[in-house]
């Protein structure tokens, strides 16, 4: 039943579901009836807690220490399918050789929605939309290919302070991108003064 599932996630005195939340990161609340509610600000946790969570119910043997095994497995699982996600949208717009930090972090997107829609649908969209009209500009297409896959890397940065945009302005040049495509990244918000046609092109192309 509902109560004998909840029991063995909770465990005696709370020791599981203790256990869980720190392994995790994420809140658990049990107080709806039939229904399980994972919350934690950061996408990624709340699908490793998820996938977590169907294992340990299904294996049936809930204690402290088969959890953290759990949770290091999925953990891996899911930093693998991010790579692949992340290799996969780069891929989709035409590039090549980026940084394996930067791909992975890329690959985040599969799991973080902006204005009801995902990430890489969007980031996929909006490159498109930037090369067809760099293309048909004039402008420098390998500036807003790249400027446009990186304007949003920032949202799925989540162990710092900061704006979206200084976030991915700040990891981008721990890589040594070019400023021009740096630019385009720092300036899709308007937040400071376009200094190219190429970093107007990625704030078109992103609205």
């Amino acid at each position: 039943t509902d109560e004998d599932m909840k029991g063995r996630i909770i465990g005696k005195e709370g020791r599981n579901i203790r256990a869980f939340e720190t392994a995790t990161g994420v809140d658990v609340d049990l107080d709806e009836e039939g229904v399980i509610r994972l919350s934690c600000f950061d996408p990624v946790r709340r699908e490793i807690a998820r996938v977590c969570l169907e294992r340990l119910l299904k294996d049936g043997r809930v204690q402290p220490g088969r959890i953290e095994d759990i949770v290091g497995e999925v953990k891996k699982e899911i930093d693998r399918i991010m790579f692949e996600e992340g290799q996969k949208l780069c891929h989709g717009v035409g590039v090549y050789n980026l940084p394996s930090p930067i791909v992975a972090l890329l690959g985040r997107f599969k799991y973080r929605f902006s204005y009801g829609q995902n990430m890489i649908a969007h980031t996929l969209e909006e490159t498109k939309i930037g090369v067809a009209i760099a293309k048909e500009t004039g402008a420098d297409a390998n500036v807003v290919r790249l400027g446009c896959l990186l304007h949003d890397i920032g949202k799925v940065i989540t162990d710092k302070e900061g704006s979206h945009v200084e976030l991915g302005v700040e990891f981008l040049k721990k890589y040594g991108l070019p400023s021009r495509v740096i630019d385009c990244v720092g300036q899709h918000h308007e937040d400071t003064p376009f200094t190219s046609v190429e970093s107007v092109i990625t704030y078109i192309a992103d609205a």
